[in-house]
């Protein structure tokens, strides 16, 4: 019997659900996470010829098609058995670092990109041990580019509700 999910619920989550991994107040925040994603991506984590191919391929569509999708289970999987205080700030980091990132590349040139990437490989070749704490943001920006570059993120002004929420957010409540 095929049971119904709510919107914004990935079916991917329902061996979760029934096994009572996820509480109902943990999904309420992994659907308030697929929705703040969808709200900044502007591509597809699984493009429409990659969906089509699938289909041809296999008779149905992946499961994970936007990029609020592949947050949602992701974060799922990961952090299903952390507290739900844990889980409320993982997904405001995610949102801050979305919001974050927008921010910091909108309208930014190529070769500040470029400078972005190059700092980040300068890093990664430290030992994890002896990065010190512009290293370890380099590498933090990188990440944030990443987003913006794979999420489409830019495309679209930030709402009044994001940028209210992000010049409201506390540093003290970022998941580590």
């Amino acid at each position: 019997m095929a049971v119904a999910l709510p919107n914004n619920v990935n079916p991917e989550l329902l061996p979760m659900i029934r096994q009572g991994l996820i509480t109902p107040e943990k999904l309420a925040m992994l659907v308030e996470l697929h929705e703040i994603v969808d709200r900044f991506a502007t591509t597809l984590f699984t493009d429409e010829e990659a969906q089509a191919k699938l289909k041809a391929d296999f008779g149905v569509l992946p499961d994970i098609i936007t990029w609020g999708d592949y947050f949602q289970t992701e974060v799922a999987s990961r952090y299903f058995l952390e507290s739900e205080e844990s889980l409320r700030k993982i997904i405001d980091t995610i949102r801050f670092d979305l919001i974050s990132s927008h921010l910091i590349f909108s309208g930014k040139p190529e070769y500040f990109k470029n400078r972005v990437r190059s700092e980040a490989l300068v890093s990664k070749g430290i030992d994890a041990a002896k990065l010190k704490a512009e290293e370890e943001e380099s590498l933090h920006l990188e990440i944030l580019l990443d987003y913006f570059e794979n999420l489409g993120l830019g495309f679209t002004p930030m709402s009044l509700q994001d940028k209210i929420w992000y010049e409201g957010f506390n540093v003290s409540d970022v998941a580590v």
